[in-house]
């Protein structure tokens, strides 16, 4: 249970008479637009009510124009918590939320839209204070964003206007803890106190700004709904139960709270084609597209669907429970699923959307993997506190861009051929790793992802497991199964890998666990910054062959292999020629001997 402390602030729009609430002014227009909600709780411990907002208890956030930087306005402070401040409820099992509650760790973000540089000027509140600009670091540490102390409250960081706009971490060196692994059992358990090794240090209480750029008019029509994208149902802020038997083709959320009950979520109708969430739409709930009628679905706005009310693993086979069954892959609700068709291509636009809290799989299509292809922009995820918060899986010849994720388990997971992902900002809980191909053969090919920031990893065990690190191939998911075996029929070729920034403590670079046959395999640029204090043995990169019947590409007589091009750990480059290399040295590969000859560093 989290720690009680009396933040239990309810400051609602519904003030106690005679006195009067403070003033927010929000900005809308070309250059910037801000949003805000009257109706929130200052609450770091509970649930909130289902029609409040839970705003930051330790950050306010305000937004200007660089050209008129006293023009100040409000954006709001949202924030999460570990299992949304309840107990569990209905089970006892462990579900990846325990460190987080125990140490109370909080996420707080805010958002904007922009098309001019501006200034994002924060505000610590419950009497903390800075002493220089130097006591803040901005994460991603590579934009190099600039930063300036205005008081010894508030410091802003200016933000220059890019159409790709900017995901990024304002860490207060008053706010850091470091987590520790106790190194008790098989694997060790993380805690607070200092005991054992250390893993990761991070802000206990971390804020993210997201500023996206405004939608262009050129793309305005395939990103907002207007009355000649089809008939709009608009629903009323408040409980939202109904979307099941709607007859329009769009739901449109305007600014506003929504919720759903905590066992429900909405099923819609063959009809539906496009979910908008209007900037200031908070919806408390879930969305599943049941049919696979539509040619294009879109899920878009910057809105946040929140799965605050739900469960973990609440199960439809169970009342929207907590699980009984082994497994509930196929009925446990996620924010966002989709079915496809096998008889049709489709597509779907995800833009602009966060999804905070999510109770399991944030996002699934199910059917037809390969004629669905996904366009993901300025996608984020906050609160992945549970265990199986995954990122997003993106289906053949998908593309994703400037996204954010802070997950508790595989982040982003490139099972199909020609993907292209690129400028993706992670905050890596303990579960999972940050790229991943594995759990069964696969056919793949022409996979690359580039830009990828790690700022945060709590991936802590003492064990050599086989499903964690930056970059991952696992092993298969089932020792049982025959579509999960190695298969000698099934080729994974040519994933690049460029330009992996992974900030602060990590605990390993890659293990790869070759269920196919693998071609290339091309890491360009991995740059850590150092390891965790457990023992090498722990920090182990593996490349092993599950099968002998598989082919490994040759990486010294054809390039065909695993290559690491500039392969760097502290700064220093990690080289097969040199003597830096070997799982006791700094760059910690600890290859199978007889794959010598498929891989290389230089």
């Amino acid at each position: 249970m989290r720690t009680l402390i009396t933040l239990t602030l309810v400051l609602l729009a519904m003030l106690a008479p005679g006195i009067p609430a403070a003033a927010q002014t929000t900005a809308n227009n070309p250059n910037l637009r801000t949003w805000w909600h009257a109706k929130y709780e200052l609450n770091a411990t509970t649930p909130v009510a289902d029609d409040a907002v839970r705003r930051s208890t330790f950050y306010d956030v305000k937004v200007a124009t660089v050209a008129a930087p006293n023009a100040r306005f409000d954006a709001f402070p949202y924030m999460s918590i570990p299992r949304g401040g309840r107990d569990k409820w209905g089970y006892n099992d462990d579900d990846g939320a325990e460190f987080a509650d125990r140490a109370n760790l909080t996420m707080s973000w805010s958002s904007f839209l922009y098309s001019t540089d501006c200034w994002v000027y924060v505000t610590l509140r419950n009497g903390l204070t800075i002493g220089s600009a130097d006591d803040v670091t901005i994460r991603p540490t590579a934009l190099n964003l600039s930063k300036e102390m205005v008081d010894s409250t508030t410091m802003r960081v200016r933000v220059p206007y890019s159409a790709n706009g900017y995901r990024f971490s304002v860490e207060f060196n008053n706010q850091l803890y470091t987590a520790y692994n106790d190194m008790s059992g098989t694997s060790g358990k993380l805690n607070d106190q200092g005991l054992g090794r250390a893993i990761h240090t991070e802000p206990r209480n971390a804020l993210l700004i997201f500023a996206e750029p405004m939608v262009s008019a050129a793309e305005s029509a395939r990103l907002i709904p207007t009355g000649a994208s089809g008939s709009i149902y608009y629903p009323a802020p408040g409980m939202v139960n109904n979307l099941d038997a709607i007859t329009q083709e769009i739901v449109y959320f305007r600014a506003g709270v929504y919720y759903m009950p905590w066992n429900y979520h909405a099923q819609l109708p063959a009809n539906v084609k496009w979910v908008y969430l209007e900037p200031g739409a908070f919806v408390k709930g879930a969305f599943q597209f049941v049919h696979d009628n539509q040619g294009v679905y879109k899920f878009t706005g910057f809105g946040v669907v929140s799965g605050e009310k739900y469960v973990y693993e609440p199960d439809t086979d169970n009342g929207y429970q907590h699980r009984i069954a082994p497994d509930c892959h196929g009925s446990c609700v996620k924010l966002l699923r989709l079915q496809s068709s096998p008889t049709m291509q489709q597509y779907l636009d995800l833009q602009g959307v966060t999804f905070m809290e999510p109770p399991y799989h944030s996002f699934v299509v199910y059917g037809d993997e390969n004629s669905f292809q996904m366009r993901v922009e300025n996608f984020k995820m906050v609160g992945g506190w549970y265990w199986q918060t995954d990122g997003l899986e993106l289906y053949s010849n998908g593309t994703m861009k400037n996204t954010f994720f802070h997950s508790n388990d595989d982040v982003l997971k490139v099972y199909h051929s020609n993907l292209a992902i690129d400028n993706t900002v992670v905050w890596k809980n303990e579960n999972g790793p940050v790229i991943q191909w594995g759990w069964s053969p696969r056919n793949m090919n022409n996979v690359q992802v580039s830009n990828t920031y790690v700022i945060h990893n709590k991936m802590y065990w003492t064990d050599v497991k086989g499903n964690t690190c930056i970059v991952n191939s696992s092993p298969s998911w089932s020792s049982t199964d025959p579509a999960a075996a190695p298969n000698a029929g099934t080729t994974v070729a040519n994933l690049d890998f460029e330009n992996l920034y992974v900030e602060g403590k990590t605990n390993c670079a890659l293990r790869l666990y070759a269920l196919s046959n693998t071609d290339t395999v091309h890491i360009r640029n991995l740059f850590i910054d150092g390891w965790n204090d457990l023992d090498p043995a722990s920090q182990a990169s593996k490349f092993h062959r599950m099968s002998t019947d598989l082919w490994i590409g040759n990486e010294t007589v054809s390039g065909r292999g695993l290559k690491l091009e500039n392969y760097r750990v502290g700064g220093q480059q990690i080289y097969k020629a040199g003597n830096n290399w070997n799982s006791t040295s700094p760059g910690r590969l600890d290859f199978d001997a007889e794959l010598w000859d498929d891989w290389n560093a230089w």
